[in-house]
């Protein structure tokens, strides 16, 4: 008997959240790296906040938000990793012969990255908060929101990222390009006012900036200006949701085995 969806989609969930309890070194390693990042850069971002004329954020302000951006793309490479792990360890195969479909493989592989990612974001904020007294002025709730969606964006990109990369190798250094570039043009290390001419003009194309700006918006209290940067995740969204259903369910497809044909009836 096939069991029902939810009892397929919560066996996937905990399967993949064991795999990811198996091995966190590497979402402990950017997550404290981000805690670093924050405490030493914390004066520097201070600066050019004063330098930047009309800047409502503080030091800390920048500093947070930079490096939640940041780091949240590095561990984006994580995410990415278990999901190209399953077409390594060839179990893909596996999961594919299961009573579950595409979209419940899907969702319950994306589900324990999303809770890790979120709860990336909450530490760092919170560390920001408890020792430096961040305090979005938008209200919690705010920032809640940006770091759920941001979250969201990023696992969506990663998936993408995981139908699109070959080997573990291509994946690793492909990610640490994207990521560096984007954190860049994003204003995450350098406010986007600082940057050359060339790199602002295309700073939007880069999900970071849309991050950052959501960000700012709810830490320096004005939640009006929530709507166009959320916005703007949301379309980078759906096109790494785009890029990963095509490709992956052609891979899926093409993977899929040859069924044996049934006897023939004895005349």
């Amino acid at each position: 008997m096939r069991p029902p969806s939810g009892v397929r989609l919560a066996a996937e969930v905990r399967h993949q959240a064991a795999l990811i309890a198996r091995d966190p070194g590497p979402l402990i390693g950017y997550t404290v790296m981000g805690l670093l990042l924050i405490t030493a850069t914390r004066p520097l971002y201070g600066a050019l906040g004063r330098v930047g004329a009309g800047e409502a954020e503080t030091g800390i302000d920048l500093a947070a938000a930079g490096m939640a951006v940041m780091f949240s793309l590095f561990a984006l490479k994580v995410g990415a990793a278990q999901l190209l792990n399953e077409r390594t360890w060839r179990t893909w195969d596996r999961l594919r012969t299961s009573p579950a479909g595409f979209g419940e493989i899907l969702a319950g592989k994306s589900v324990p990255i999303l809770a890790a990612l979120a709860a990336q974001q909450a530490i760092l904020f919170g560390f920001a908060a408890a020792a430096f007294g961040l305090h979005p002025r938008a209200g919690w709730w705010a920032l809640a929101a940006c770091a759920l969606a941001w979250s969201a964006c990023v696992l969506v990109l990663g998936l993408a990222a995981s139908t699109l990369a070959r080997t573990p190798a291509q994946l690793s250094a492909a990610g640490d390009v994207v990521a560096l570039l984007t954190t860049v043009l994003g204003g995450a290390l350098v406010p986007v006012g600082l940057l050359p001419g060339w790199m602002r003009a295309v700073a939007p194309a880069s999900p970071g900036y849309w991050a950052l700006g959501a960000y700012r918006a709810a830490l320096a209290g004005d939640p009006a200006q929530l709507a166009r940067p959320l916005a703007m995740l949301g379309v980078f969204a759906l096109i790494g949701i785009a890029i990963a259903a095509a490709i992956g369910a052609r891979q899926h497809a093409r993977s899929a085995p040859v069924r044996p044909l049934s006897p023939a009836t004895p005349a």
